[in-house]
């Protein structure tokens, strides 16, 4: 269900302003040439859908989704009969700004690492919009940068899909590495589970991902990081390291600022 709010002069001059969101919605086909004036995230619960984007598909399965930003051109269907999703749409000065300074100002699809974020703050906007209806502009506004917030640390962008058959062999590699990041994996342990030589595998991933399979497992690795740095601040960093698969604390602050542009340390003093 579709819960859509309409302007007015105090939702206008908010910095963040909620637009509309979306609850358990079973999602038709929507084909978007122009696209629309303001951002939109949505997480799926159920099924699998594809989005067109910049003339690339993503699959869309549950605990992933994707955020699209105002005015991109963009189309979005169901693959199977079931696919549901939770959206937000919002808008405001700030908006901009702060998804950069968030890491997720482009349009795209994500993996989220912990999706229970998405489903709580929908459930606060459904509690809040049954009891006031869409009268209270500010607390919507006060509850969309929470959201923004909270689910920053837990998104990583997902890759473009391409044919079924390097589907089948990325999507066994990248759910391998999403349940097994935290301990060491090897390219000759891959290869025997998808049953080619190790650079072929890599080859084809390559091609397909459009980075390495390392590549990718770091940004698994980072991506829980982050979450687990706000979630646990009475964890020293070098045990939520060890947590994401790093073994190494200098090679794990190295990586993470190369990644996230600064150090675990301030990283978590800035959240």
């Amino acid at each position: 269900m579709i819960y859509p709010f309409h302007s007015t002069d105090l939702t206008e001059s908010l910095p963040v302003g909620l637009r509309l969101f979306g609850v358990s919605h079973l999602q038709p086909p929507v084909k978007r040439p122009d696209g629309v004036p303001y951002f939109q995230w949505f997480y799926c619960i159920k099924g699998q859908g594809e989005l067109i984007l910049n003339r690339q598909r993503f699959l869309i399965r549950p605990e992933q989704g994707f955020l699209i930003c105002p005015n991109d051109p963009h189309s979005y269907q169901a693959v199977t009969a079931d696919w549901t999703l939770h959206i937000f749409g919002f808008d405001g000065s700030l908006c901009g700004e702060l998804l950069k300074t968030l890491q997720m100002h482009a349009s795209g699809a994500y993996q989220f690492t912990d999706g229970d974020l998405f489903v709580h703050h929908i459930e606060t906007l459904a509690s809040l919009y049954n009891t006031h209806g869409c009268r209270n502009a500010v607390d919507f506004s006060k509850e969309c940068y929470s959201f923004l917030l909270d689910i920053s640390n837990s998104i990583t962008r997902s890759r473009a899909a391409g044919n079924a058959v390097e589907n089948e062999l990325t999507d066994t590699l990248t759910s391998y590495l999403e349940r097994h990041f935290a301990s060491p994996v090897t390219l000759e342990e891959l290869a025997r589970i998808v049953n080619l030589s190790p650079d072929y595998m890599c080859a084809q991933f390559k091609k397909e991902m459009g980075l390495t399979i390392m590549q990718y497992l770091t940004e698994i690795r980072i991506g829980h990081a982050r979450h687990l740095l706000t979630l646990h601040p009475e964890k020293k960093v070098l045990e939520i390291g060890k947590m994401c698969g790093f073994e190494s604390p200098s090679y794990f602050g190295k990586i993470f600022k190369k990644e996230v542009g600064m150090t675990p340390e301030k990283y978590r003093k800035s959240r």
